[in-house]
């Protein structure tokens, strides 16, 4: 039979004892205080747990009883429907399943914060105490909240006070409340028992206390929920109003990606009518980043939410299938950023404009002057109806006109059959004018372009039998001709969420920002980390523009300078290396408490590839000691891919010795071991130490773009950084020195 235990987190084996409180002893009188409404959220939720078992199992049963029905079904009919019958079995699994790892959830860490708050115009006038945690919690008899979610309008007082504050207040549905707030506590709680207690009763202090104590524990995982940690800049961006696009410039480690996330657990709690898991899609840059970012939102109890890349994302809306393969002529810079501007977006713009009045001055039909009218009146009338349903509409509309018109004059000439016939046709032919890749081709053949860029996205542009070729950078303005023809309504999202946007183009941008319904957008990115040629955004204010013009709202803008990721003596070194050589507007990170090693240069005479044993042994001890120390992942970051191919050649063979496994970065998965991978590929991702490979004039220069890649290297690690140097080479005798 199939089994779905293994779907569920480990720690229902534990069950049993966490529920056990007969052997707790309070350290102190405010534990002694706290245990027993942590006992009782732990036996409602072991409760809970203890009834959904049974469930699952029975509809394991279910399921395999299915499978022999399947199997012994000879109608193809009866086969259909036992075969739907199955996948609904299997549909109930997973949400059984979720359910159990949610209440899971509960147990290990039920909350993370308590408030008591003196409401000002209460009957009663009696205080409230509320815990703060992931998920709500009601006691079913009393009908009291034993935990309120972290979304809730009252939780905002936990996230915007430090501590306690008289005259603060919450919007709630019935308008603002005030009142004064007598009691911030955070807890730290695992496995159903309580790790530390912070009361905060002055300023910052025991906030910063339970930060540190939190970012301490990070290790190199997939990437984690920040409910209890969220500061008061991030909590305003994440409860920011629904309907207005918003964008986040945040340096390394300010917690971007993390803050896009919440902010979208927040808007399904909040506004669940307009937003949810089924209607948002959130665009990534690269496939391990996806997995890296997977567990957050389960954690936040929200289902599986669209997560793409711009490629996989713009060959959905274009259903291309194996048959569209990108291009293998060398791409050139220069030509890509001018295929990713605002000046090519208005060049489109023309372009269509000129093809549409040129297709309908062409239509096959008599009454072609009458469809192109009230094409035109339907266009300005109605600016949400596709090409294709104005042109349908239209042509509709210049018939019965026509036929209006010859009854009035006692003609009856007309037959439908002809009328149905000649519409048909006239279809057929925007049908086959209006294919986007064509068309997009035909751009080339025009003389809106100059000659270079006409021929070397030609080269790019090819079609042989069923195989057609196109360049990256051709996707989106396809994409962007595409909704033109057919419109964005099969595409518009309730929220759209974009993650390094830094490095995308303005016309990915502008087809981004069509499908988010009412300016529901949020870009995250940070330009000094903008890594990837031809660098299409050197500030944010076009941007700003941009979406402002197509979504029609303020774009509010919001800058983090704060640095959870990593220790003060990283940043430090990160910040000495940006001041020589950043420009003077890009901001300097932050380091938020947190302490560690210093970074550690390492000097060899040779690359790491072409090492003998005994000098690689030095880089594997580090790698076997940080792992011993308590690692889950380090990454050995390179220059490019080639670079990283040589080093993980090398690298693998010592996999037994370092006790882990090497993996290299085109596995896609973030996962245990030692991850070797150019540090483009990194972008995004956290290691609990990085070892940057060959920091010398082989692979850098004294460029802006080296600078960007050297400083997104540096600032993945969380805990410890270590420098491969060259003991005779000028740029890394610089870059050794750059803090000194």
């Amino acid at each position: 039979m199939q089994r779905f235990i293994k779907y569920i987190d480990p720690l229902y084996k534990d069950l049993e004892d966490i529920a056990d409180f007969s052997d707790i002893k309070p350290k102190d009188d405010v534990e002694k205080t706290e245990y027993p409404h942590l006992e009782k959220i732990t036996l409602i939720t072991k409760k809970e747990i203890d009834k959904l078992f049974p469930i699952l199992q029975r509809l394991e049963e279910e399921l395999e009883r299915q499978i022999d029905v399947i199997d012994s079904e000879s109608d193809l009919d009866a086969k259909k429907e036992a075969k739907s019958i199955y996948n609904k079995i299997l549909t109930e699994i997973e949400r059984i399943v979720d359910r159990i790892n949610n209440e899971l959830i509960t147990l290990d860490s039920p909350y993370f914060g308590k408030i008591v708050f003196q409401p000002k115009e209460s009957i009663t006038k009696k205080d409230l105490e509320l815990y703060i945690g992931k998920f709500a919690l009601v006691d079913e008899q009393t009908h009291i909240p034993l935990i309120t979610d972290w979304r809730s309008p009252i939780a905002n007082i936990y996230y915007q006070n430090s501590g306690p504050r008289e005259n603060v207040s919450f919007l709630a549905p019935v308008g603002e409340r005030f009142g004064n707030l007598k009691q911030k506590r955070q807890f730290q709680i695992s496995k159903g028992r309580i790790r530390g207690i912070y009361d905060a009763k002055s300023g910052n202090v025991a906030a910063d206390e339970f930060l540190l104590a939190q970012l301490q524990e990070r290790i190199g995982k997939k990437l984690q929920d920040i409910v209890s940690t969220i500061q008061a800049q991030q909590n305003e961006i994440i409860r920011g109003n629904i309907n207005e696009p918003i964008l986040i410039q945040g340096v390394a480690g300010s917690g971007k990606t993390t803050i896009l996330l919440h902010r979208l657990a927040y808007l399904f709690y909040t506004y669940s009518e307009e937003i949810n898991d089924k209607n948002s899609l959130i665009i990534a840059p690269n496939q391990m980043f996806i997995d890296y970012v997977s567990d957050v939102l389960p954690n936040l109890g929200v289902g599986k939410v669209e997560t793409l890349t711009y490629l996989f994302w713009g060959r959905k809306v274009l259903d291309w299938d194996k048959y569209y393969i990108v291009s293998n002529e060398a791409p050139e810079d220069k030509h890509k950023e001018y295929k990713g501007s605002i000046e090519f977006l208005n060049i489109l713009d023309k372009y269509f404009e000129d093809f549409e009045h040129e297709l309908l001055e062409n239509i096959p039909s008599y009454i072609k002057e009458s469809i192109a009218h009230r094409y035109y009146e339907l266009k300005e009338g109605f600016k949400d109806i596709d090409m294709f349903e104005r042109v349908s509409l239209a042509t509709e509309y210049a018939f019965a006109q026509r036929k209006f018109t010859e009854y009035k004059e006692g003609k009856i000439n007309m037959k439908e059959r002809f009328i149905e016939e000649t519409k048909k046709k006239i279809l057929e032919y925007f049908k086959k004018k209006c294919n986007p890749y064509s068309l997009y081709k035909n751009l080339f053949r025009s003389n809106l372009l100059p000659k270079d860029i006409s021929k070397y996205s030609l080269d790019g542009l090819t079609h042989k039998r069923r195989v057609r070729t196109y360049r990256i950078e051709d996707l989106a303005p396809i994409v962007y001709l595409h909704f033109k023809i057919h419109g964005k309504k099969d595409f518009e999202r309730g929220y759209v969420m974009i993650d390094e946007a830094q490095d995308m183009s303005f016309v990915q941008l502008s087809t981004l920002t069509q499908i988010a319904k009412n300016g529901n957008l949020t870009l995250a990115g940070d330009l000094a980390q903008s890594i990837i040629p031809p660098f299409y955004i050197k500030d944010w204010d076009d941007v700003i523009k941009l979406v402002q013009e197509i979504t029609g709202k303020e774009c509010k803008y919001h800058q983090l300078q704060k640095c959870y990721r990593t220790t003060v003596e990283i940043i430090d070194f990160a910040n000495s290396f940006f001041k020589k050589h950043f420009p003077k507007s890009y901001k300097l990170p932050e380091a938020v408490l947190r302490h560690g090693d210093d970074v550690k240069f390492l000097k060899a005479e040779k690359d790491l590839a072409e090492m003998e044993k005994d000098d690689i042994k030095e880089i594997i001890n580090i790698l076997k000691d940080d792992f011993k120390r308590g690692s889950v992942t380090s990454a050995c970051l390179a220059r490019d891919r080639q670079h990283a191919n040589e080093i993980y050649d090398v690298l693998k063979n010592y996999a037994d010795e370092i006790g882990e496994k090497v993996v290299r970065y085109d596995e896609n998965n973030y996962q245990r071991g030692v991850l070797v991978m150019p540090i483009e590929n990194a972008k995004g991702l956290e290691f609990d130490s990085v070892i940057l490979a060959d920091i010398n004039s082989k692979y850098y220069e004294d460029t802006l773009l080296c600078s960007k890649l050297l400083y997104v290297g540096i600032t993945r690690a969380l805990h410890r950084l270590y420098v491969l140097v060259n003991k005779n080479d000028k740029f890394s005798k610089d870059f050794a020195n750059v803090s000194l």
